[in-house]
């Protein structure tokens, strides 16, 4: 074994997977970009013929395989996006999002065309959309324009998890539609597959009002963060220490509320109100302007400018009465 291999490989397995991470993180940009098309390229195609040629424990056995591919090129293609130029950004960002949207309206009419003949394979179809973007979500979501964004991730969270949602609860429709052919199974089938779609109207109430409801969480506790920022920077010097305190604990609500994932209750799937990356930005940046006391005017400039910017990013979608 070769002496990187070595260092990869020895060890506890996290260990072992953090160095590995480490070493793919030495090469270019462009590099890891093309590491990461040749890890999913190969496992999307084979899901994509499983499908076609009507293998049942193929198309399972590929589906599993090439989620775990995407989630790992995502991982590896991200810097080539995050060095890109904002401009840029914007662009690509844009076009896979209106290349998802078609891809599920293909994966919809493919459905409704091979249901009659191929319920299976057209339930496949719905089931693979649901689970890539469950398990994938927003993981192209460049970082350096996390504030310009936030007003779309916002408006678009809701609308697209529901429409997947409503691809997996179709797909467990059309299973459930072969299982009814059976006289034995006609009633107990035709009550299960009603209260499915009841439960999905449910759940797709239940992601409106989440975002909702999070809009008014962020629009509250950023103005209740610049609140106390303008009194810690007026207030006399021996009250300055209780108002020091009154900040910390604005701004520790504000960074639990930004984060959760917008459109869904789990760390690992939806999208992020802002990324990680950003919100360790902004705590080095609230957190030195307390302790500075509200005295450097350049970073309290900074902060107050981001923190209206999230509020901006939720005018005219909150309600207080929630």
């Amino acid at each position: 074994m070769s002496g990187i291999g070595q260092r990869i490989a020895g060890g506890s397995p996290r260990a072992g997977a953090q160095r590995l991470g480490l070493w793919l993180r030495q090469h270019t940009s462009d590099w890891q970009f093309g590491a990461g098309m040749a890890l999913v390229t190969p496992f999307l195609v084979l899901q994509l013929v499983m499908i076609l040629i009507g293998s049942s424990l193929g198309g399972v056995i590929g589906l599993g395989l090439a989620s775990a591919a995407c989630v790992a090129a995502s991982w590896l293609m991200r810097p080539w996006f995050e060095a890109l130029p904002r401009k840029n950004h914007r662009r690509i960002t844009a076009a896979p999002l209106v290349g998802y949207l078609a891809l599920l309206a293909l994966f919809v009419l493919c459905t409704v065309l091979l249901a009659p003949g191929n319920r299976t394979t057209a339930a496949m179809l719905l089931f693979l959309v649901w689970t890539y973007h469950s398990l994938y979500g927003s993981g192209l979501e460049p970082a350096s324009s996390a504030y310009e964004r936030l007003r779309g991730r916002l408006a678009g969270a809701a609308p697209v998890r529901v429409a997947v949602h409503w691809c997996g609860i179709g797909g467990l429709l059309l299973l459930l539609a072969c299982l009814r052919g059976r006289v034995e199974y006609q009633t107990v089938l035709t009550g299960f597959m009603f209260t499915v779609v009841l439960a999905g109207l449910g759940a797709s109430l239940k992601v409106f009002v989440r975002v909702r409801r999070l809009r008014t969480a962020l629009d509250q506790h950023a103005d209740k963060l610049i609140l106390e920022l303008e009194k810690l920077r007026l207030l006399p010097e021996e009250k300055v220490l209780e108002q020091q305190f009154a900040a910390k604990e604005a701004w520790g609500t504000l960074r639990r509320t930004l984060d959760n994932k917008v459109d869904t209750g789990f760390s690992i799937s939806g999208v992020f109100v802002l990324p990680r990356q950003t919100i360790r930005e902004l705590h080095h940046e609230v957190d030195r302007l307390i302790r500075a006391a509200g005295t450097d005017h350049t970073v309290h400039r900074q902060v107050i400018a981001r923190l209206r910017m999230l509020r901006m990013a939720c005018v005219g979608r909150t309600d207080t009465l929630t």
